[in-house]
């Protein structure tokens, strides 16, 4: 019998939205993947974190299929909370929060107010002005990259809301599923040790990658190969 093609569901982090994955989809799909997102609702409103959980609860209830659930950043707190899911077999956090019973993604980063948050009418923006969004997001890209990339990725991010932020997990995911963690070496925005706790403690695989906080916009089509390997190394067309 042919296998079917592996499954992913790709969840983004936070202040953005599905349109990050758009180039590693296109490769996901050239190498046999089934792809689909999810847009996380709290991006853009007040939804809290239980409301982008039930999003991705929702996109699992209708896979009609075994799923790899993969978590960038922020997305890994709704992925944990709702990752315990019949539908998933594994989870991939690339670089991302993935937190336990009871923790938030404030405590995480220290338990006060960052200073890269902007908060305002109960939302909070990457950076207090748009040149603080510029200037984190060029930190992170590799040598060389013109600062006009910096500057179009630093317009589409929105704000999200604050509750999306302080709300707690309740389900812990990793505890049950097959779990990697992707750490990002050169990470300017979830520095690696923090990265390191998340992966030692879930007991996760940990794949290295040389890269920033968003691998797969350095090269989608190497980070495809990463997940290929990661998934169903046997089964996706190299």
């Amino acid at each position: 019998m042919t296998p079917s093609p592996p499954r992913i569901l790709l969840v983004h982090g936070a202040w953005s939205g599905p349109w990050v994955f758009d180039r590693l989809a296109a490769e996901l799909v050239a190498r046999g993947f089934t792809v689909d997102t999810v847009a996380l609702p709290s991006i853009g409103s007040t939804a809290d974190m239980y409301a982008d959980a039930d999003a991705i609860t929702a996109k699992l209830d209708a896979a009609g299929g075994p799923v790899t659930l993969l978590a960038h950043s922020y997305g890994g707190i709704p992925t944990t909370q709702a990752g315990d899911h019949p539908a998933v077999e594994r989870i991939v956090y690339v670089a991302a929060f993935a937190l336990d019973e009871g923790e938030t993604l404030q405590q995480a980063v220290g338990g006060g107010i960052p200073d890269f948050w902007g908060i305002a009418d109960g939302m909070v923006s990457m950076g207090r002005s748009r040149e603080d969004r510029i200037a984190m997001i060029a930190a992170d890209f590799p040598p060389g990259v013109p600062v006009e990339v910096a500057e179009q990725l630093a317009d589409t991010f929105q704000p999200q809301a604050f509750d999306a932020f302080t709300t707690p997990v309740t389900k812990v995911a990793w505890r049950g599923k097959p779990t990697t963690y992707v750490l990002t070496e050169r990470d300017a925005l979830v520095p690696t040790a923090l990265q390191e706790h998340f992966a030692a403690r879930s007991g996760a695989d940990v794949v290295r990658v040389d890269t920033g906080h968003i691998p797969f916009e350095d090269d989608p089509a190497w980070f495809a190969g990463v997940l290929a390997d990661i998934v169903t190394p046997a089964e996706v067309a190299r």
